[in-house]
């Protein structure tokens, strides 16, 4: 069966190696929040989640020339768990809390923080490891 045709952009080493910077520097931000309780945990998920993106972008460069650039952020899911079935679910857990984080009302628990920085940072490590060995 042939895969389900997604919004991609072309993509190399170069823009792949940009967004693993990018993604670090945004796990580095989630860091400084992780110690911060009440709404700076809807902050540090947020962060967290984007620097999961930022990292599956860059696995996505090396691995297949292209980057998801669709709206909705499962089809990041699904490209991503084309290179990697397991980085495909942490970027899956990452996108679950991606609405509430950023847009939501409530506020997200410590638990969400922890679960949030491990996906993200197994991601930006994963990214690390193909784009720089």
């Amino acid at each position: 069966m042939t895969p389900k045709k997604l919004p991609t952009r072309a993509s190399d080493m170069t823009d792949g190696r940009a967004r693993l910077h990018i993604g670090k520097k945004y796990l580095e931000v989630a860091d400084l929040l992780a110690g911060e309780t009440g709404e700076a945990i809807n902050v540090c998920v947020g962060v967290a989640v984007l620097a999961g993106i930022a990292a599956a972008d860059a696995i996505c460069a090396v691995a297949l020339g292209e980057r998801y650039s669709g709206p909705d952020h499962k089809g990041a899911v699904t490209l991503l768990t084309r290179v990697d079935h397991d980085l495909g679910r942490r970027l899956s857990r990452l996108i679950g809390l991606k609405s509430e984080s950023q847009y939501g009302a409530g506020l997200l628990t410590a638990h969400d923080r922890t679960v949030s920085l491990r996906e993200a940072t197994a991601l930006i490590e994963e990214a690390e490891r193909r784009l720089i060995g």
